[in-house]
């Protein structure tokens, strides 16, 4: 196995805890509106959520509709609008931006591998969200390229997407180049079909599908250890 030269890493629930984030902003969109949010429209919105994201990926919807239609679906589902759709999602993603968190000792972690190599975003993130997001966090520094789906007009796990991530980095060749995130789908077969090693953040899930990812580690820490294992 060759040498890695380049980590590509998915964001969200790979380097940011997006759960307990989204979680929270919703929570606070509610509020702002002088309503009050629960688990059982937690529960919904992630469903809604979900569903958009599919529909996005598999490119259904565009990025400006996925927008709206999570939040047009939640309303309809709870027959309640604490405001309009479009409204709601605005001040939605303001507060994401806001309340975004990185899974502890990320900053370290990423501090110490790019002494070694060189690091990049590939994320199918909204482009007012994900590039703000970062910079809060001051992470954004860290990384020699970043890829936003929105930004792009192409989403994992498409080609195009992966296409157009590696021509940003500058003569790799695939195999030297890692993908690392949680999503089966969007980035371990996406990365795979492009001919991409590829690790999967597990966070304890079993791989009941197909899709066979090169290294497996329950949480982002643990690729210390992948990436000593391939020297």
């Amino acid at each position: 196995m060759p040498t890695f030269t380049w980590l590509l890493f998915d964001a969200d629930n790979t380097l940011l805890d997006f759960s307990k984030a989204s979680k929270k902003a919703l929570w606070q969109t509610y509020t702002d509106f002088g309503q009050a949010c629960s688990e059982a429209i937690h529960d919904a919105y992630k469903l809604c959520n979900a569903r958009a994201w599919t529909a996005f990926e598999q490119e259904q919807i565009t990025a400006a509709q996925l927008r709206i239609q999570r939040f047009a679906d939640l309303f309809q589902v709870l027959e309640a609008e604490p405001a309009s759709p479009a409204l709601f999602s605005q001040r939605f993603l303001e507060n994401l931006v806001l309340l975004s968190e990185a899974y502890e000792g990320v900053a370290l972690l990423l501090n110490t591998l790019q002494q070694n190599y060189r690091l990049g975003i590939i994320t199918n993130g909204l482009k007012e969200v994900q590039r703000p997001r970062l910079a809060h966090l001051q992470l954004d520094h860290y990384f020699d390229t970043i890829v936003v789906s929105d930004e792009i007009g192409s989403a994992k796990p498409q080609e195009a997407f992966f296409q157009y991530a590696f021509d940003t980095l500058g003569g790799a060749a695939r195999e030297e180049v890692l993908v690392i995130g949680d999503s089966l789908h969007s980035d371990i077969l996406g990365g795979q079909q492009f001919g991409m090693p590829t690790c999967w953040i597990s966070h304890g899930r079993v791989n009941d599908t197909e899709i066979v990812p090169d290294f497996t580690i329950p949480q982002v820490h643990g690729l210390r250890e992948v990436l000593e294992s391939a020297i």
